[in-house]
């Protein structure tokens, strides 16, 4: 049996990263083996899509949905199908999970309920238009955004409608939105124009608003300033990035500012321990203070590719590219760890790709949906529809002068 393993080589690093260069402070240095565990195929994503049909795990299922109307319930372990049901309409929307219940946007701007454990439809409500993010479940209800700039709440037992809270969008908008992002008894949503809202979950009204990015240029493409991407929130602070604007960090409490940087990026932010990462509009991987906005590091490696959202593992950050290779940096300061790639893992399975054979157009590898993390377990899929999860396994060693082993 092949081994796809890839152990940490003696590499110099891209960018700024940082290192502590004092040789008395031994420091552990991260040696990582990843391989692929299983691959199967999902069916297509929508075309052009962007973050949209992200696969969801939860517990030990996995739940995926294609552009089809097709959705698979498998073990997250060993990709064994639990159910399969075919909606027959287009999802754009979803999937999310709990409590029993399966979601999902359609085209045709419905909220579709499936019963987790065998794939019936529980309910179907009319929405405000397409979704194309992921809703939010909570104890009473679902929140979703739509892409005519509305944000609703939802009865999750029958999907009737509590409240709703609208910003118009610009004339020209990137397709795609933010999920809602549930602090405490806020709603934190962000919108096409650039700003971000608190509302209240009870009844939606209008906490605060801040604007993270405004509107400037000659035409209607120069001045997109959407927030589409991924909201993250940790110790009372929201980060959040924006398309040809600003990431910040904005007080949940009440919209204030702890920091800004100017920077165009539209898939979101991930956090790790003290650190925001996030890939920048031109390819470029960056890790940011937590507390100040500062640089930590910058990775330039990939500023000629598409670059997915980054995920966190373990001590590393995982992004995928255009190619279908994805890489695992160190979230020290950015060098590259480990390499895998979709095909590759295909091959290693020996799965025929089934658009290969005639004279059609060549797959199209890219990843433009979240690499999701649980544990040691990751999970990408392109937009061919090929699903591949790998696994990861860390180990340190002691290294008492970094100096000394990093210019090796």
């Amino acid at each position: 049996m092949r081994v796809f393993a890839l152990l940490l080589l003696a590499v110099g690093l891209s960018g700024c990263g940082l290192f502590n260069k004092d040789s008395s402070l031994a420091l552990r240095d991260l040696q990582l083996e990843v391989k692929p565990v299983w691959a199967i195929q999902t069916g297509e994503l929508p075309e052009n899509a962007n973050v949209q049909l992200t696969p969801f795990v939860t517990d030990d299922r996995l739940y995926v949905a294609n552009v089809s109307g097709g959705v698979i319930a498998m073990n997250s372990r060993d990709a064994s199908p639990l159910w399969t049901v075919n909606l027959g309409e287009q999802l754009t929307g979803g999937p999310t999970a709990d409590g029993g219940m399966v979601l999902l946007g359609t085209i045709k701007a419905e909220l579709v309920a499936l019963n987790a454990e065998d794939g019936k439809t529980l309910w179907r409500s009319r929405i405000c238009s397409e979704m194309l993010a992921v809703p939010v479940i909570t104890a009473e209800k679902i929140l979703l955004q739509c892409i005519d700039g509305y944000v609703m709440a939802l009865n999750r037992s029958d999907g009737q409608r509590i409240w709703s809270y609208r910003r118009p969008p610009p004339t020209l908008t990137l397709r795609g939105t933010a999920s809602p992002l549930l602090v405490g008894d806020r709603v934190i949503a962000g919108f096409a124009d650039g700003v971000l809202v608190s509302l209240s979950l009870e009844k939606g009204e209008l906490e605060w608003e801040a604007t993270i990015a405004v509107p400037r240029g000659r035409n209607d493409l120069e001045r997109m300033v959407d927030i589409d991407g991924r909201l993250q929130a940790a110790d009372g602070v929201i980060y959040v990035s924006s398309y040809q604007g600003h990431v910040a960090a904005v007080s949940s409490e009440n919209g204030r500012f702890l920091w800004t940087r100017e920077m165009s990026a539209y898939s979101g932010v991930v956090l790790g321990d003290s650190q925001v990462f996030l890939s920048d509009e031109s390819g470029r991987i960056w890790a940011l203070d937590r507390r100040t906005g500062a640089t930590l590091w910058r990775q330039d490696r990939f500023s000629s590719h598409l670059v997915s959202a980054p995920a966190v593992m373990v001590r590393a950050v995982v992004v995928a590219d255009d190619q279908g290779d994805i890489y695992w940096l160190d979230t020290r300061d950015g060098h590259v760890l480990a390499r895998q790639n979709i095909t590759e893992a295909w091959d290693y399975f020996h799965y025929p790709w089934e658009d290969e054979e005639g004279d059609q157009a060549k797959p199209d590898h890219a990843v433009t949906t979240y690499p999701v993390v649980t544990g040691e377990r990751l999970y990408v899929r392109d937009n061919t529809g090929a699903l591949v999860a790998f696994r990861m396994r860390a180990t340190t060693d002691m290294i008492t002068d970094v100096t000394e082993s990093r210019n090796q």
